[in-house]
């Protein structure tokens, strides 16, 4: 086994898991008061799948990554409502969130969009559950979002003290597991998985072999673990026995790549919108590089046909850059390059991909003798991204971008909601006593299509 694993010891200390309840419906309903207690879910970028759904969706028997067209009809019949994603919106709520939770403890570490590690900070390790309520009615007040809280000493646990906070309503959205505590018949109920950090495949393989619970993988022996699983599965074990293996990390890791893709709304045939497609990816993908303080060092595109289709069609390419940069017209240029050299004509395009790789900090760059860099586009493209994040929406990219494409996703079901845009918050209004109150302003009705009985993917 791996000498560097930690020392065995029993972790007094407590930490949370915050899970925001069904998180994109919830950010949606913030809005639209008048669905609290109606089925509502949350479309993917191009109306096709379920990504988001509330306690009644699922009540329904909607699953995750259900197909909409398969249940649109039963869902919609039931009073249901269907949203597209608006993921502007989504992060700008997470940001709250995650300000809400960060003033309650000494250390955090955003683990997603809707989820946050914190630790309990000493003056409430005597009273962890009334500590764990406390955050929860902040954020519910702060930020409007429902959430639920796991504590435990370890994070694998944790995460599932929050699943049993969020499944369980007794437990009001809290749910402990003490250190030292019997946790056996909690364990018991945890199908093996649902734990934290074992895969689909790691489940099928600890399935075959008789490990079908939290508890039967927490109790199966280090040398087995280590021979089937590795010391990612030795870990887990142990942080199921109380043994605290991954601590809080407050700054978040950079990624090792980038990348940005998209089924297309209807397919591409011609070169030119597969450029523009790719000339977008790339800008996302760079945005999301700068964000992060990272250059790119090569660029790679990949193109498919759809598989369902007879010939299916799909290659890739990846251009080297001279020199590492976050500049979005390097970017964009090595992107289409790479694309003009794998595009067949005739054919319909049902997907792109691009991916930037070989990252590296932007502090500490390599110099080249002859140059290279692109100092210029790079300080265009940060310019660029302050000015858009300034004004919330897209005011500058290029000008082949500008206007409808027909390949872009399909969102016609978006609730077109930006915290920004004080216009289109609901409004209510006070009334003196003895006056009858005024009207009240109708809230616009959820989006709905314009073509009832048709898919929508």
């Amino acid at each position: 086994m791996d000498n560097t694993l930690p020392l065995l010891r029993k972790c007094g200390d407590m930490l949370a898991l915050c899970d925001c309840n069904n998180f994109f419906v919830s950010c949606e309903r913030l809005f639209r008061p008048d669905l609290e207690g109606r089925p509502v879910v949350v479309l993917s970028s191009n109306d096709g799948i379920v990504v988001s759904r509330s306690n009644e969706a699922k009540a329904m028997g909607i699953k995750m990554g259900e197909a909409y067209f398969k249940v649109r009809r039963f869902f919609e019949k039931r009073g249901g409502v269907a949203f597209s994603s608006n993921f502007q919106l989504y992060e700008e709520i997470s940001d709250r969130v995650m300000a809400a939770l960060r003033g309650r403890t000494p250390s955090m570490e955003v683990y997603s969009v809707d989820e946050a590690f914190l630790e309990v900070p000493p003056d409430a390790r005597g009273r962890v559950e009334e500590w764990g309520r406390e955050v929860r009615a902040a954020v519910l007040r702060e930020a409007g979002i429902p959430v639920s809280v796991g504590l435990a000493p370890t994070k694998t646990a944790a995460k599932l003290a929050a699943e049993r906070g969020k499944k369980r309503p007794e437990t009001g959205g809290v749910f402990v597991l003490p250190p030292g505590g019997d946790w056996d018949d909690f364990l018991r109920d945890i199908p093996v998985e649902d734990v934290w950090g074992i895969g689909w495949r790691w489940s099928a393989y600890l399935r075959r072999r008789g490990v079908l619970t939290a508890l039967r993988l927490r109790d199966a022996s280090d040398d087995w673990l280590d021979r089937r699983l590795g010391v990612r599965g030795v870990r887990t074990a142990w942080e199921l026995r109380g043994i605290r293996c991954f601590g809080v990390e407050e700054v978040d890791r950079a990624q090792k790549s980038i990348q940005s893709s998209r089924t297309f709304a209807r397919p591409v045939r011609d070169r030119e919108a597969m450029a523009e497609a790719v000339t977008e990816f790339a800008l996302v993908a760079g945005r999301r590089l700068r964000s992060q303080g990272s250059l790119a060092g090569s660029v790679a595109v990949s193109i498919s046909t759809s598989r369902f289709r007879a010939p299916f069609y799909g290659a890739a390419a990846e251009t080297p850059l001279e020199a590492p940069t976050d500049s979005d017209i390097v970017l964009a240029r090595a992107a289409t390059g790479a694309m003009n050299s794998i595009f067949r004509e005739g054919l319909d395009y049902e997907k792109a991909h691009v991916l930037l790789g070989r990252l590296s900090p932007a502090d500490s760059v390599q110099l080249t003798l002859f140059g290279g860099g692109d100092e210029r586009g790079s300080a265009l493209s940060r310019t660029s991204d302050r000015i858009n994040a300034a004004v919330g929406r897209k005011l500058l990219m290029p000008a082949l971008l500008m206007g409808e494409k027909e390949w872009r996703p399909r969102r016609s079901r978006h609730s077109g909601t930006r915290l920004e845009d004080l216009g289109s918050l609901p409004e209510v209004r006070a009334h003196e006593e003895g006056r009858p109150p005024r009207e009240q302003p109708t809230l616009p009705e959820a989006p709905v299509s314009t073509s009832p009985g048709s898919p929508t993917c």
